[in-house]
Formats: C-alpha cells, sequence, structure tokens
C-alpha cells in the first residue's frame, strides 16, 4: 500500500503522513489524533493526552511503551491510532 492510499485511508493528506514518518508531527495529525504532544511520544515521552488516546493508566506507562518501542515503533503505534476504528 503506497504512502498516498494510506493517508487517504487515515483521513490525513499525504504531506501530514510524510511527516509522521520523519518523526515530525503536523496540526493535521494532531487534530486527527486530538493529541498535541504526538512528537513526545515519538521521542520517548508521553503527555496526558497520549496516555488518554492510548487508553493506558497512566504517563509513565505510556512512556515506557514509547521508550520500548523505539522510534520506528513510536510512529507505528501512532499511525495504528488514526485507522478507523481506533477513535
Amino acid at each position: 500500500m503506497d504512502h498516498i492510499t494510506i493517508a487517504t485511508c487515515v483521513g490525513l493528506i499525504p504531506m501530514d503522513l510524510d511527516e509522521l514518518v520523519k518523526s515530525k508531527a503536523t496540526a493535521g495529525l494532531a487534530m486527527k489524533l486530538d493529541v498535541t504532544q504526538t512528537e513526545d511520544f515519538i521521542k520517548g515521552s508521553a503527555s496526558y493526552g497520549m496516555t488518554k488516546r492510548l487508553g493506558l493508566g497512566s504517563a509513565s506507562a505510556a512512556t515506557e511503551l514509547a521508550r520500548v518501542c523505539g522510534r520506528e515503533g513510536a510512529i507505528g503505534i501512532v499511525m495504528g491510532l488514526l485507522f478507523p476504528g481506533n477513535a
């Protein structure tokens, strides 16, 4: 599946998806996730908003998840949150 198809499936413009792959969160991504600190999660820390979005009980658990998964894993988690049914 190419990135244009993936972006369309998750309701983003292709540039937003390209930036996510580069570990950057655009305003469009933040709006779609309803989380403004997405880049922090990709870098290994988690805000209250991201913790809530992930459905975890504590920011320390979300931070540990980001840390253990690493940058690429955290990007994958964020992408998974974007797909329909994960709202």
